[in-house]
């Protein structure tokens, strides 16, 4: 029997990376899932890899009425929902001095007001059915850890760490859990810009006490932990997956970002 065996799960952002690797495991393991994404073609094809248990939906976690409709059409399909998987996110890098307001918005609105709709409306659904659930964030090591020019995206995500923690105390009582998944380098779509700076790559790896880059499935395994029943106590928490990078200081070579900071970039 899977770990999420007869669960309905949606994630966003699941048309690749991180969301993608979890939709693939959690079908794995015995869930249904919906899979959110605003890139239409793509969250269709990869659903179409997993098959029947997967159910492809395209819109904007920054839009309140795509994620209604999200969750109407999930639970249209599936019945119900036991699991929310609120991964979606963009980055993007800009010296401070130097930050168009409306990246840092959309930033923001993605990595950080997205989730909060999300919440918002995962939780109303499950209060509804009144059995409980499972609400997890992707947050990040920026949550925590500055990093010059992400401004936008380390404050959207120390954002989503507290966010998590004020809805795991709201949401206690109806028997919801709320945790968020903290993940270092990993090599996902996302990542392949800062991937592409000399010597990146190379700084992290140097830093990270095991060794290597983070991969999307070793973040879809701490969400399958905090998915299934495996965690009926476990929430209110950011829970790091990066290789112990977290205990070291980071590499002077993580500001090699730096270097690209200027130059021009369209998400």
């Amino acid at each position: 029997m899977g770990a999420v065996e007869g669960k309905v799960a949606l994630i966003t952002g699941a048309a690749s990376g991180i969301g993608l690797a979890t939709a693939q495991l959690f079908a794995y393991e015995g869930a249904q899932v919906a899979m959110f994404d605003r890139n239409a073609d793509l969250v269709h094809e990869t659903a179409r890899d997993i098959g029947p248990s997967a159910l492809p939906i395209s819109g904007d976690v920054t839009s309140e009425e795509d994620v209604e409709q999200m969750l109407a059409a999930c639970v249209a399909q599936f019945g119900r929902l036991d699991i929310g998987f609120n991964n979606a996110g963009i980055a993007g890098a800009a010296p401070i001095h130097d930050h168009e307001l409306g990246h840092f918005q959309h930033v923001i609105d993605v990595c950080l007001t997205g989730v909060f709709l999300c919440l918002k409306h995962q939780s109303k659904q499950l209060i509804a059915q009144g059995e409980g659930g499972s609400l997890i964030n992707t947050a990040s090591i920026n949550a925590t850890q500055a990093s010059k020019g992400l401004a936008a995206y380390c404050s959207a995500k120390a954002g989503v760490a507290m966010l998590t923690r004020v809805s795991a105390l709201e949401l206690g009582e109806h028997g919801i859990r709320v945790n968020a998944i903290g993940p270092g380098h990993t090599q996902t779509p996302m990542t392949e810009r800062a991937r592409d700076v000399e010597g990146f790559d190379e700084a992290m790896i140097g830093a990270t006490p095991l060794g290597r880059l983070g991969e999307p499935e070793d973040i879809a395994q701490m969400a399958l932990y905090l998915g299934s029943d495996a965690s009926p106590w476990v929430s209110g928490q950011l829970f790091y997956v990066d290789g112990g990078i977290t205990v070291n200081e980071l590499p002077p070579g993580f500001n090699l970002l730096e270097s690209s900071l200027r130059r021009p970039r369209s998400d």
